[in-house]
């Protein structure tokens, strides 16, 4: 869509941010109670889980804190990255819900590539940021309950170990991915250096690896409309079960070739694994990029189709322009 033109303009995103602020707040207000209901209830029950461990196998009062906050880590990621995708999943599904809002937005006065970006950051770095601070209310919520559970130990916050967690996986992906291998000896791989190239080539195929599957939650939320989550898992379940059929169909012929292969052209399996992964990283953040460009061209296409052509997948036709 044309307005003033085609050029990305900072101050028309922040128009478009507002306005999807605005229009969209009581539904971002509950996800923030949602995600601090859910994070105050871990909280309380992990607080009673541990009182009765602590009763029944003498831990220290001192140590309480830190194991509600160690338990606490992997719940906390995990609902946020269910958020992530729940959320990537709905590119369209709230500013184009309605025949209205479906009207109002493409009468917006921003681009297409504008109101694309503010469906990224409203659906990633705001929840990003919602989860935090619920988080952060719902560790002042808890310590109102301390007094209830008799023990002043719980007294505190679990941020802090929230984001030295998340530090300490890339630091520990690194420093084990950066660990040269020698000799097995005795049944047993012995480390005989380190390589800071295998331990960044670790990282960055994690992170290329997140930003795809990421990328595909998106693609899915601007193909689909409704039930985008639940068409997306369906999807993905089917590719891997036909990966995995394909996997052990071609398995007693492919892998011992390539076994053969690889260990002509590198002298550890090590070195061959890690030659794969920095093949991989270029070919994810390619496919990542494709995913992002396709979800904007359907995101851009669907605001003008009509809704009913979005279950025959019509909109899906427009996505090239056609040539004459």
């Amino acid at each position: 869509m044309n307005t003033i033109n085609n050029k990305f303009s900072f101050a028309r995103l922040g128009a478009v941010l507002k306005c999807d602020l605005v229009e969209h707040r009581w539904s971002n207000i509950a996800a923030f109670f949602i995600l601090f209901a859910a994070f105050l209830a871990s909280q309380l029950a992990n607080m009673n889980s541990i009182i009765g461990t602590g009763l029944r196998h003498s831990i220290q009062p001192d140590q309480y804190m830190p194991s509600l906050a160690a338990n606490f880590v992997p719940f906390f990621y995990g609902v946020l990255s269910l958020a992530l995708m729940c959320a990537a999943a709905d590119m369209c599904g709230v500013p184009l819900k309605t025949k209205g809002r479906g009207l109002n937005y493409l009468m917006m006065p921003a681009t297409n590539m504008e109101k694309f970006v503010a469906r990224v950051l409203v659906n990633t770095i705001l929840l990003i940021v919602m989860a935090f601070a619920a988080l952060l209310l719902a560790d002042l919520v808890r310590m109102l309950f301390v007094p209830l559970f008799e023990v002043k130990e719980f007294y505190g916050f679990t941020l802090p170990r929230i984001l030295a967690e998340f530090g300490e996986t890339f630091s520990s992906a690194y420093r084990t991915g950066g660990e040269v291998w020698g000799p097995t000896v005795d049944g047993t791989v012995r480390v005989i250096g380190f390589s800071a190239y295998y331990g960044a080539v670790n990282v960055t195929t994690m992170v290329a690896a997140f930003l795809f599957a990421h990328s595909l939650f998106i693609l899915g939320g601007c193909v689909w409309r409704k039930a985008a989550i639940v068409k997306i898992f369906i999807v993905q379940m089917a590719v891997s079960a036909a990966i995995t059929w394909m996997f052990v169909k071609l398995e007693p012929s492919v892998l011992p070739w390539l076994g053969e292969v690889l260990t002509s052209l590198f002298e550890t399996e090590q070195q061959a694994g890690m030659t794969l992964m920095s093949i991989a990283i270029p070919v994810l953040l390619a496919l990542t990029v494709l995913n992002w460009w396709l979800s904007y061209r359907l995101f851009s296409r669907k605001q003008v189709v009509a809704p009913q052509h979005h279950r025959g997948g019509k909109h899906l036709h427009q996505l090239f322009p056609s040539r004459k």
